[in-house]
């Protein structure tokens, strides 16, 4: 395939990704123009079922009582992903996970997971106030997220401490990704250690892929997604062949680099100097007139603009488009539901937001910035922890299926989803679902990943937050129809209009700077 034409594909299948994002493992992403995101990363496990767990850091493993002095006590507060997890479970866990910690590093863990909303709004008030937390996950979006405390002075820099009781842990994780946590020359935070690909992928239910007389060979550019909406349509026009509850565009699964916006982006591949405006380059051009073509031959949902459900168990729904690595890929929630071929259209650069979406991070209220440090390392470095910590105990909250895969039980009272959340996911064995699939996170190449050279840059919007406002304001006004082909060509020039009339030439020069005054400094 030419070059060119899988970029276009690339930010033809990203513009309608939104209309098709599926909640494979977890959630999908919303990318603000004031450059925070919402994105809720799918829940991830590994397929790491030949690493054995290591000691981390702390010298010597030790009984409780055979230190020197007391332990120290460290308060680490996590969410709670939708799923179960009384305080009986969370108990038990506690005390099995100081059962380690006491004998290796000296250190006794106050394990808090809370339920999501109460997480975001209370976590980073507490750190404000000055309360005790020693170690959190940073939250995607929000005040609790890296970009947001990180801004308000409520991280701690880590580097002495990591350098002195993280050495395994900075060993393991590529300099490339530490950038994208670190400030003015200090870490701050690490980001959680997983399979960072976002590539696209194209989804159809396979029962109407073969009642059209092709295969998943068949769907190699976006012209064969063109001809498999043809094919169905016409014997399904009472079908939607794609559709979505969001109505947000994932800029994140396209051959640039978003920088953490809607409204600009870096074209990589191009001039991976140069900020543009997204809306305005020749290749989103091309990606407006492919999806008003299908909006106006019946293949778009008419109420997709609108439209506030999931539809992935809609039945008149035949199609989808979804962005992530292999692993949200094959867990992604079914079409109908009903057997679906999932065909991989284009690889992505991995951003700045993708990798530090998801970080663990010492707050600056902790009493224990010594002891997180330690803690921290466990996390990445060991997998007893890794593996208790996501899972809980072994016969009791979860168990291996004949295939070898680790299976939750269904009855646990410890299942909170949050094995994506924090340290190193490539410890944890792979599930029942990774091994029918043949994927291992394991084998994941982190170092070899597709990083955009933009890695690390991120904009502050100090100077331009009027702009950024404003233009906020205008892209929710216009984005349902401009994401999913519902904008003619005068709508999609008012659109454009509107933006400039809004202050979009200063943001983009600002950017411009801001990303010059960076690469100089690299």
């Amino acid at each position: 395939m030419k070059k060119r034409t899988k970029k276009l594909m690339a930010l033809l299948l990203a513009a309608t990704l939104s209309s098709a994002l599926f909640a494979g493992c977890g959630g999908n992403v919303e990318q603000n123009a004031d450059g925070s995101s919402t994105e809720q990363p799918p829940a991830q496990t590994d397929g790491a079922d030949e690493t054995e767990g290591t000691e981390g850091t702390g010298g010597t493993e030790r009984a409780e009582g055979e230190w020197d002095e007391d332990p120290a006590e460290v308060t680490w507060m996590m969410w709670n992903v939708g799923g179960n997890a009384n305080e009986e479970g969370i108990q038990k866990v506690e005390d099995a996970l100081n059962e380690i910690t006491l004998s290796k590093i000296n250190v006794k863990v106050d394990l808090q997971i809370l339920d999501m909303g109460t997480y975001l709004t209370q976590m980073p008030m507490q750190v404000s106030a000055g309360d005790k937390i020693d170690l959190v996950t940073t939250f995607p979006a929000g005040a609790g997220s890296f970009s947001s405390m990180l801004a308000a002075g409520q991280l701690k820099p880590i580097d002495d401490l990591m350098a002195e009781y993280g050495q395994e842990t900075m060993a393991l994780i590529p300099k490339i990704v530490t950038n994208t946590t670190s400030a003015d020359g200090s870490l701050y935070a690490l980001p959680v250690l997983t399979d960072y690909t976002s590539d696209v992928y194209f989804k159809v239910r396979t029962s109407l892929l073969e009642e059209a007389g092709m295969t998943a060979d068949d769907v190699k550019t976006v012209d064969d997604i063109t001809t498999v909406f043809e094919k169905i349509y016409a014997k399904h026009p009472d079908m939607k062949m794609i559709s979505s509850g969001a109505q947000n565009i994932a800029l994140g699964d396209t051959p640039v680099d978003n920088l953490g916006t809607e409204l600009l982006c870096v074209m990589v591949d191009k001039d991976p100097t140069k900020v543009v405006s997204y809306f305005e380059t020749d290749e989103y051009k091309e990606v407006l007139a492919r999806m008003q073509g299908w909006y106006q031959a019946g293949y778009v949902d008419k109420d997709i603009a609108t439209r506030t459900d999931d539809p992935t168990s809609d039945i008149t729904v035949a199609c989808g488009i979804i962005g992530g690595n292999l692993l949200r890929v094959i867990g992604g929630d079914a079409l109908a539901p009903e057997p679906n071929t999932t065909i991989k259209m284009a690889d992505a650069y991995i951003s700045t937001s993708l990798v530090s979406i998801l970080t663990m991070a010492i707050p600056s209220s902790a009493t224990e910035p010594e002891a997180a440090a330690k803690l921290m390392n466990l996390c990445y470095t060991d997998k007893d922890v890794k593996m208790l910590v996501s899972y809980g105990i072994e016969g009791e909250n979860y168990t291996y299926a004949e295939n070898g895969g680790l299976e939750v039980n269904a009855d646990s009272n410890y299942a909170p989803n949050t094995v994506g959340l924090f340290g190193n996911v490539l410890l944890c064995d792979s599930t029942r679902q990774e091994l029918d699939a043949g994927y291992k996170m394991s084998e994941v190449d982190i170092d070899g990943l597709k990083y955009s050279p933009l890695l690390g840059f991120r904009i502050n919007t100090d100077a331009i937050s009027s702009e950024v406002a404003a233009l906020n304001t205008v892209y929710e006004e216009y984005k349902g129809q401009i994401l999913t082909g519902l904008a003619d060509d005068a709508s999609y020039q008012a659109f454009i209009d509107k933006l400039y009339a809004n202050g979009l030439q200063t943001y983009i020069e600002e950017v411009q700077r801001q990303l010059d005054e960076w690469r100089a400094q690299q």
